[in-house]
């Protein structure tokens, strides 16, 4: 089930368009069973909805950008290719996002809240900077990077750190959840997509993106990921 929002009121993306994803039957019908953030991974997903993930590759605005997160394993996404989305390795240790930044993929990695004052840093050579948008009151994805965002960039040798928030920040590093969009706005919003969300989320996914305007920044999935629903 597939939420569209053509000009976001999250203040961390900015006015840009957005996407939430669910499950039909569960909300994290569509996030993988391995997610560390995860809180009931037993109504997650091992399998990688094919058909959704060409759509997403191909959804980008005209002369625009478009990036995502997935929590499957970094092996298991598509290599970044120019003119398409951007899917982020969302990882959840600093091995994890070293062997994703090895494999070729860009990746991300959620840190425990205590570790704020850590980064940046130089480990193994790969750099671990924090997303800017933490760092700065009124600092969006849409000013990010000059026009180009940081995690929009496909070819990036550097990984971004999210330092965890939230009411499950205390829980993140810690195998027992801490997923960000398990409470607040964002769980009324994703929770309301498996509702009244569009059933034929990869023909919707693309028809979005060809109605936004050229040049657009799309953020896909807000919550959400690229698996197949096991009913």
């Amino acid at each position: 089930m597939l939420k569209t929002v053509a000009v976001s009121a999250n203040k961390k993306t900015g006015p840009i368009a957005v996407t939430y994803r669910a499950g039909e039957h569960e909300t994290y019908g569509t996030c993988p069973k391995t997610c560390g953030l995860h809180p009931k991974s037993e109504t997650g997903t091992a399998q990688i909805d094919q058909e959704y993930l060409s759509a997403i590759s191909d959804a980008v605005p005209r002369g625009g950008k478009a990036w995502t997160y997935s929590h499957f394993a970094a092996s298991a996404l598509p290599v970044p290719v120019s003119g398409k989305t951007v899917i982020n390795a969302s990882c959840d240790t600093v091995a994890e996002a070293l062997a994703a930044v090895a494999a070729g993929r860009p990746a991300v990695m959620a840190a425990p809240k205590n570790t704020a004052d850590l980064w940046p840093q130089v480990v193994e050579g790969v750099r671990f900077l924090r997303c800017p948008a933490e760092l700065a009151d009124n600092f969006t994805c849409q000013q990010c990077g000059n026009g180009d965002p940081l995690c929009a960039r496909g070819d990036r040798d550097y990984v971004v750190v999210f330092v965890a928030h939230g009411t499950g920040a205390k829980r993140v590093g810690t195998g027992e959840g801490g997923c960000y969009a398990a409470n607040g706005p964002t769980a009324i919003q994703w929770h309301g997509t498996r509702k009244t969300g569009a059933a034929n989320d990869a023909e919707t996914l693309r028809t979005f993106a060809r109605s936004l305007p050229p040049g657009s920044f799309l953020r896909h999935h807000i919550a959400g990921d690229i698996g197949r629903e096991v009913a």
